[in-house]
């Protein structure tokens, strides 16, 4: 349970971290760029909240 828990952590503080890495950029090219990637992390937590779901370790959303 623990390693779910810290891929969940991980893939929850990279989307703040990716849109901001990305606003800093100097060009709107990176900045979709890391938006690209802050979206691909959602849906890596998505696929975490899902499994944690059907294991039972979280109740229905």
């Amino acid at each position: 349970m623990y390693g779910l828990i810290s891929q969940m952590g991980k893939a929850g503080s990279s989307i703040p971290s990716n849109i901001a890495e990305g606003q800093a950029r100097n060009s709107s090219g990176e900045f979709r760029q890391f938006l690209g990637i802050a979206r691909g992390s959602v849906a890596e937590l998505e696929t975490w909240i899902l499994l944690a779901q059907r294991l039972g370790y979280l109740d229905s959303i």
